[in-house]
C-alpha cells in the first residue's frame, strides 16, 4: 500500500485561511441577525466558483438561472430579497454580477462592452435619449422614479447576452434551459391554480411566496414554450421529435385556458416570424389540431344536447372577436370566459388615451417623467366614485408607458430600436445556414414585445429581464459575431493574425 503527501502552495494555504476567517465572521455576523453582508460576501466566492466550474462561463448559466426564476417563479422569484431592508432583488444582483463579469473579460480583451452595428447603436440611443431626464425626475419624485426607470436600465441585459451566447455550446444551454422551463411550467401552474393556499403562504421565504404567477405572464410563457418545442421538432431527431412536437401543443392548448388574450397573440406573432422565414407547419399544425378540437366539441355539444353558446368554443371564438372591440362596444354575457373583456377593452381604452392627451397637454417632448403618477387622471374618468386602493402604475402598453414618460424623444428612439429588430429578424428568419435556425430566438422577442403591448411586462422585472435576455440571444448570433467567436476559439496567442501593414 502506498502513501503519499498531499502538497500545497502558499497560495493555496492563503486560500484556505482567507475562506476560513470569512466562515467564521460570516457565521459570528449570521447569528447577530445581520445577514446582508455575509450574503453578499458568500454570493461572491460562489460566482468566483461556478465561473471555474461551469462548462459555459459564469455569465450564461447566470442568465439562464434568471430567466428559469421569473418563467417558473414568476412574480415570487422576482420579489425575493437578499435582506429585508436592502431591496436586492434577483434582477439587481443578477445584473450587478454579469455586468461585473462583462466589464472584466471587456477589459482584459481591449474592447468596448457593446458592438458597432445599428442595433446596438439604436438601444443605446434610446437608453440615453431615456436617461437625460432621470437626475430631475429623481429630485422630483425620489426612489419612485428609479423605479420607473427600470424599464429602461433592465436592458443592459442585452449587452451581457450578446456576449454570453456567442458560442454554440452556450447557445445550447439557453436554448435547452428554456425547453425545460416550459414544459414544466404547465404542471406548475396547474398546481398553483389548484392549491393557491400553499404556494402564497407555505412555499415561502421569510413571509414571500418563492411561486406566483402574473395570468399574462405565464400564458406569454407558454406560447413562447410552444414556438421553442416546435422548433425544435423541426431539428430534432426522429426518436423523440413528435414528443417535441405534442408538447408544443399541450402548451399551446393550456395558453389557450389562461383565457388571455395577449398571451395568444403572442404566439401569433411568433408564427408570422416563422412564416416570413418560410416555416409554415407550425401554423398548419395549430390549424389541423384547432379544428380537430373544435369538432371534438361540437360533437360533445351535439351528443349532450348542450346549446353552442354554452360550450367553451363559443367563449374562446368571442375572446377572439374581442381582440378588435377596441372600445369595447360589444356584449358578452353570454360566452364563458369573455364576460370581462369588453370592460377590460374599455378600461385600455379610457387609460390609453388619458394619459396620451395628459403626455401632449403637458410636456409632448420630453413627457411627464419616471415617478409621475399615470394612473391618476385614469382613475378620476374611470373610477371616479371608487375609494379602493389602485396599484397599477403603467398603462398596459409599453409604447405609450415609454411616451408618457419620455415623450416624443424617448419613443422616437424606441421606434427606431423596433424597426432595427424587424430588419434583423428579417434577415435571420430568411438565413438557411447551418443547422440552427437564427430567427428562433427572434420568435420568442416578438412574442414577448406582442404581449407587453397589451399588457405590464416590460416594466417589471418578470418580462423584462427575460425579453431583454432573448433579445442578446437573438443579437449574439450574426454570421460575423460566430465567424469572430470561432476564429478567437481556433487561433492560439502565437496564431492571431498581425495586423494589416505588419511585415
Amino acid at each position: 500500500m502506498m502513501c503519499g503527501f498531499v502538497k500545497y502552495s502558499g497560495r493555496d494555504f492563503i486560500i484556505v485561511l482567507v475562506a476560513f476567517v470569512i466562515a467564521v465572521w460570516a457565521g459570528l455576523r449570521i447569528a447577530d441577525q445581520a445577514v446582508f453582508a455575509p450574503v453578499v460576501i458568500v454570493g461572491i466566492f460562489l460566482c468566483v466558483i461556478v465561473a471555474h466550474v461551469s462548462p459555459v462561463g459564469f455569465n450564461p448559466l447566470g442568465l439562464c438561472v434568471l430567466v428559469a426564476g421569473y418563467v417558473l417563479g414568476n412574480r415570487g422569484f422576482a420579489q425575493l430579497s437578499v435582506s429585508q431592508g436592502v431591496p436586492l432583488f434577483p434582477a439587481e444582483i443578477g445584473m450587478a454580477a454579469t455586468l461585473a463579469v462583462l466589464l472584466w473579460h471587456c477589459a482584459q480583451e481591449r474592447k468596448l462592452p457593446w458592438r458597432n452595428d445599428l442595433l446596438n447603436w439604436a438601444l443605446l440611443l434610446w437608453m440615453a435619449a431615456s436617461t437625460v431626464r432621470l437626475p430631475f425626475d429623481v429630485r422630483t419624485y425620489g426612489p419612485m422614479a428609479l423605479r420607473d426607470f427600470a424599464m429602461v436600465y433592465y436592458a443592459l441585459f442585452f449587452f451581457v447576452a450578446q456576449e454570453a451566447f456567442t458560442t454554440d455550446a452556450a447557445l445550447r444551454w439557453a436554448r435547452r434551459c428554456l425547453l425545460g422551463c416550459t414544459a414544466a411550467l404547465p404542471a406548475i401552474y396547474g398546481a398553483f391554480l389548484s392549491w393557491p393556499d400553499f404556494f402564497l403562504e407555505t412555499l415561502t421565504v421569510r413571509g414571500l411566496p418563492l411561486v406566483w404567477f402574473k395570468g399574462d405572464l405565464a400564458g406569454t410563457f407558454m406560447s413562447i414554450g410552444a414556438l421553442a418545442w416546435f422548433c425544435a421538432f423541426e431539428r430534432g431527431r426522429a426518436g423523440w421529435r413528435w414528443l417535441a412536437a405534442a408538447v408544443a401543443l399541450v402548451l399551446a392548448g393550456v395558453m389557450m385556458t389562461t383565457e388571455n388574450r395577449a398571451a395568444m397573440l403572442a404566439l401569433g406573432a411568433g408564427v408570422v416570424v416563422m412564416l416570413a422565414g418560410g416555416r409554415w407547419k407550425f401554423a398548419v399544425t395549430l390549424g389541423f389540431a384547432g379544428a380537430l378540437a373544435a369538432a371534438g366539441i361540437l360533437f360533445w355539444a351535439q351528443f349532450t344536447g348542450k346549446p353552442f353558446e354554452k360550450t367553451p368554443l363559443y367563449g374562446i371564438s368571442q375572446r377572439v372577436v374581442s381582440v378588435v372591440d377596441f372600445q369595447g362596444e360589444r356584449d358578452y354575457s353570454g360566452a364563458k370566459g369573455a364576460e370581462a373583456k369588453g370592460d377590460n377593452n374599455r378600461f385600455r381604452a379610457i387609460w390609453w388615451k388619458t394619459v396620451v392627451d395628459e403626455t401632449v397637454a403637458t410636456n409632448p417632448w420630453t413627457g411627464l417623467g419616471f415617478g409621475h403618477d399615470l394612473a391618476e387622471g385614469f382613475l378620476k374618468v374611470y373610477y371616479a366614485d371608487s375609494d379602493d386602493a389602485f396599484t397599477t402604475r403603467s398603462p398596459h402598453n409599453v409604447l405609450l408607458s415609454i411616451f408618457a414618460r419620455t415623450g416624443g424623444a424617448g419613443l422616437g428612439a424606441f421606434l427606431i430600436l423596433c424597426l432595427v429588430m424587424a430588419g434583423r429578424t428579417w434577415r435571420a428568419a430568411r438565413s438557411r445556414t447551418g443547422a440552427f435556425w437564427r430567427g428562433e430566438p427572434w420568435c420568442h422577442v416578438w412574442a414577448l414585445f406582442t404581449s407587453a403591448c397589451f399588457g405590464v411586462v416590460l416594466e417589471g422585472p418578470m418580462g423584462a429581464v427575460v425579453f431583454w435576455i432573448l433579445l442578446g440571444a437573438a443579437a449574439a448570433r450574426t454570421p460575423q459575431a460566430r465567424q469572430i467567436a470561432q476564429t478567437a476559439k481556433s487561433a492560439g496567442p502565437a496564431e492571431q493574425p498581425a495586423p494589416e501593414g505588419a511585415a
